[in-house]
């Protein structure tokens, strides 16, 4: 989670530094190519404890833009996180250079293993019954992982059969007043327009609604 951090606070510099919140002004829900819905909107609102934002400005290594879009998205999940077409989020005025939030979307052969309550697990990760598996790490990080097929350019064949969702944030950013719904509210909204984009909504399983969450305690992996 902290490399994420560390691969936004990296792009940023390259592409000006604090200049992400120098930008434009925007509303929670024109952040993220205008792909939130209103829940995840005003969870944003609560995440920032704001209503302005701003994104990461200038471009990548390749000289493609780091603005945030969805199609580009779809196209880069394969790809090393930092050529990976990521929404990283500001707090407008913010000089820190630090993001509020950040979105990342990757391909992935598998699913973590949700533990069963009393396993002797973290009690800071609770977990939600959506998608293949979804967990927030307190109110500092969100993992989402749904059923996407995708194929992987770098292999003759076979398919990569899941799409790996995360949201992290800087330390200090998140408001006290946002809970650890909020980021999966978020990240669900997103991810949602996401497959929507790769044709994989139907199998998907996000709701447009986050459901009560289940329990906490600690992962393993599977297949």
């Amino acid at each position: 989670m902290l490399g994420a951090i560390v691969v936004a606070l990296g792009i940023s510099a390259c592409g000006g530094g604090d200049k992400g919140t120098d930008e434009a002004e925007l509303t929670a829900s024109q952040v993220c190519a205008s792909a939130f819905d209103t829940s995840a909107a005003k969870a944003l609102q609560r995440i920032g404890d704001t209503t302005k934002f701003a994104e990461l400005p200038g471009s990548d290594d390749s000289g493609k833009p780091n603005k945030f879009s969805l199609k580009y998205a779809a196209s880069t999940v394969h790809k090393d996180q930092t050529q990976r077409n990521q929404c990283v989020v500001f707090k407008a005025g913010d000089k820190s250079g630090h993001p509020l939030i950040d979105l990342d979307f990757s391909a992935s052969r598998y699913v973590p293993k949700t533990e069963t309550p009393g396993s002797g697990g973290d009690s800071e990760k609770t977990y939600y019954p959506i998608g293949a598996y979804a967990q927030t790490g307190d109110t500092s990080s969100a993992l989402l992982y749904f059923k996407c097929p995708t194929q992987d350019p770098t292999e003759a064949s076979g398919t990569t059969p899941y799409v790996r969702a995360s949201l992290t944030s800087a330390p200090g950013q998140i408001s006290a007043k946002a809970t650890g719904r909020d980021l999966m509210t978020v990240l669900n909204s997103l991810s949602g327009a996401l497959a929507k984009q790769l044709d994989c909504a139907s199998e998907a399983a996000l709701p447009s609604e986050i459901p009560a969450s289940t329990h906490s305690g600690e992962t393993g992996t599977s297949r």
